[in-house]
């Protein structure tokens, strides 16, 4: 008897061979189902023993191929094969015309008796078969001469024939939905091994269909030698089989060991009697949702913290007021030679670093409002770059590279200054035993590819600084955070975490934008985009003359609710030759405003105070008296007094705080209008 024996384990193929030469059969080896076709067709073997899961074309895909040619579907087909579970495989296999299904392992006598008899009951069948075959050879005949009964039997295979045409292009027509849409679907039998994949499910796992079908899913997407829910992991899989139910989870997936976001959903496929045999799984990348979500939340984030910020710069403007004010007044009236001058010019000093703070504040919260202007951003680098070599100190080298080119942007130049004070801060820190800094600017031109890679950006011509250290860098998880507010990876004491946050708003509040790549042990270099603009000609600035600001006789109506702030305003008045009359808020002011409406010249109001605020109280008092001038004042943010209209009414206004030169100039200015 020649026997051709089907296998993709070489081991299995010698076992086989062994036990079935040793039945004086002769033996014919293949690897899988194509090779078998092909050795089918050349030696229409007497039997066929054949595996049920291989590569390329599998056991079952082998019988359908074998059962559906005119000449080989005589011959006999038998499964051996350890993929078993219940009767699922056996039903399908004999449904495809296999003559039996065996499981594997077999004891060899066991097996040949078992073959033995199949073969008996084939020879048997095939005997019957004969005599059908004579039968409807009488048949044939009486065909000849009955039209009727010829027409009938063309009929039903008429009828067949076009049942099997529609099954093939229903067939077509899913798989074709199947490989068009571009979510990845998948079929997992009970042991967790992929049976189908469409092409989109291909592409997420980046291999061939030959290495996906019959591995399991765990290892294919979490690179797990055994199922994910041992893990942890929510597995809609699992719980499909488990519940007969649908589900869905939010898993990470690797592809190339790089992960990747995804939304598994689960849906059971039951055969005739209801049982579950096999789980559909469809996988949605979702990693641009989940990044538009944290650009989200960060956006959100980034709002509280400046409504906060709002808040601070408000009462640390009153207090600076005070200090700054009550310092000034003392430097003027101490000998220039005092020798206690130099701790005044530090107080002044520090007061002056805490505004420069505040505005920082403003800035990250990006509710400052800036002063613009075209400026060339080489010029700026030029200007900021001895202020630079002083902060990062001697043992770190400093290298700029700037072509000969107008870069003209429309920027704030103390916050572009800002911008790279902090930078260069940050870099100090990373090389802590020296090292270098480089600063480079250029033009780049945004398109369509850039914006798509990076996500975000609008198409034009940009000025690209580049600022690049040497230092300790940093890892993804770390990159992921460093323009979040308070973020630090310094010790206590040592830092705020409000550095790149600042660099960050007032990046943002220039209409630009800014990206970090850093590796560990690789240095750091921050990538800045400013939008460019046209260069105008040279202008001429003239600086102004230094006079000292004048007093006067004129009373003046001071209502401010904050008592240092408002003391402060007193006595630099009075000082200065005025009459003043305080209130401590808007309510109070109007009251007093009534009862001395003929002697008050000026109205000097804090913009925001309780009861009534000072827009208020000046527009109540307006009635009363329209010629009255008013001077507002506050220490919120510009954004908000804009909100007021005060500029855009062309009411006078001074932000805090303000030394006691400008606030006296301004109340002068005021006064002589």
């Amino acid at each position: 008897m020649k026997i051709l024996i089907v296998d993709d384990n070489s081991d299995a193929r010698k076992l086989l061979r062994y036990n079935l030469e040793r039945r004086n059969c002769a033996v014919i080896e293949a690897r899988d189902g194509v090779e078998g076709l092909e050795l089918t067709a050349v030696h229409k073997p007497d039997l066929i023993i054949s595996d049920a899961l291989m590569p390329g074309m599998d056991g079952f895909q082998f019988l359908r191929a074998v059962k559906t040619d005119k000449v080989l579907r005589s011959v006999p087909f038998i499964f051996y094969s350890a993929t078993y579970v219940g009767n699922r495989e056996a039903e399908l296999a004999m449904s495809l015309g296999a003559e039996a299904f065996i499981a594997k392992p077999k004891e060899p006598d066991e097996f040949w008796k078992e073959v033995s008899g199949i073969i008996e009951g084939y020879r048997l069948k095939a005997d019957t078969n004969a005599a059908e075959e004579l039968l409807e050879d009488d048949l044939e005949y009486l065909k000849k001469y009955s039209n009727i009964v010829a027409t009938k039997l063309e009929g039903k295979i008429l009828e067949l024939q076009e049942a099997n045409a529609r099954i093939e292009q229903s067939e077509a027509f899913i798989r074709n939905i199947l490989e068009s849409v571009d979510e990845g679907f998948i079929v997992v039998d009970p042991e967790y091994r992929v049976v189908s994949a469409n092409r989109a499910y291909l592409g997420m796992v980046d291999l061939p269909i030959e290495k996906v079908t019959g591995r399991h899913c765990y290892e294919l997407a979490h690179y797990m030698d055994s199922p994910c829910y041992k893990a942890g992991v929510d597995c809609v899989v699992k719980h499909t089989f488990e519940t007969g139910e649908p589900h869905t989870a939010l898993h990470v997936h690797k592809k190339g060991g790089n992960p990747f976001n995804v939304e598994t959903k689960s849906f059971p496929m039951k055969n005739a009697a209801g049982e579950i045999v096999s789980v559909i799984e469809i996988i949605n990348d979702i990693t641009e949702k989940c990044k538009l979500e944290d650009q989200l939340r960060q956006a959100q984030k980034m709002e509280a913290i400046g409504q906060i910020a709002a808040g601070i710069s408000h009462d640390f403007n009153n207090i600076l007021t005070a200090i700054i004010g009550y310092a000034s007044i003392l430097q003027m009236k101490m000998r220039p030679d005092d020798p206690l001058i130099i701790h005044l010019d530090q107080i002044l000093s520090s007061a002056d670093r805490a505004a420069s703070l505040t505005q920082s504040l403003l800035a990250f919260s990006r509710k400052q409002v800036s002063n613009p202007a075209k400026v060339n951003l080489n010029s700026v680098v030029k200007r900021v770059e001895k202020f630079l070599v002083r902060v990062i100190g001697e043992d770190i080298e400093l290298k700029t590279t700037l072509p000969n080119e107008d870069l003209t942007v429309m920027a704030d130049t103390s916050q572009m200054e800002q911008v790279f004070m902090n930078l260069a801060t940050n870099a100090r820190d990373a090389m802590p035993n020296g090292g270098t800094i480089s600063i480079s600017t250029g033009t780049v031109h945004l398109d369509r590819g850039f914006i798509k890679m990076h996500g975000y950006g609008e198409p034009g011509a940009y000025v690209l600084i580049a600022f690049t250290d040497i230092g300790t860098g940093m890892d993804k998880r770390t990159i992921d955070r460093i323009f979040d507010p308070f973020f630090t990876t310094k010790e206590i004491g040592k830092g705020t975490g409000l550095g790149l946050s600042i660099v960050y708003g007032i990046v943002k509040q220039h209409g630009g934008y800014i990206n970090c790549y850093s590796e560990l042990g690789k240095g750091t270099t921050f990538r800045i985009y400013l939008p460019m603009t046209k260069a105008e000609g040279p202008q001429k600035t003239k600086t102004p003359e230094r006079v000292a600001p004048a007093g006067g006789t004129e009373t003046i109506l001071v209502a401010e609710d904050d008592d240092a702030v408002r003391k402060l305003s007193i006595h630099l008045l009075e000082e200065s030759g005025y009459k003043v009359i305080e209130a401590v808020n808007g309510e109070d002011a109007v009251e007093i405003f009534m009862t001395h409406r003929d002697e008050i010249q000026l109205l000097f109001f804090d913009l925001i105070m309780p009861k009534i605020n000072g827009r208020e109280a000046y527009e109540k008092i307006k009635h009363v008296r329209q010629d009255v001038k008013a001077l507002f004042t506050s220490g919120y943010p510009e954004e908000h007094i804009y909100k007021q209209d005060i500029i855009a009414q062309g009411l006078d206004f001074i932000a805090k705080p303000a030394p006691p030169a400008v606030l006296l100039s301004k109340i002068r200015e005021v006064l002589d209008k």
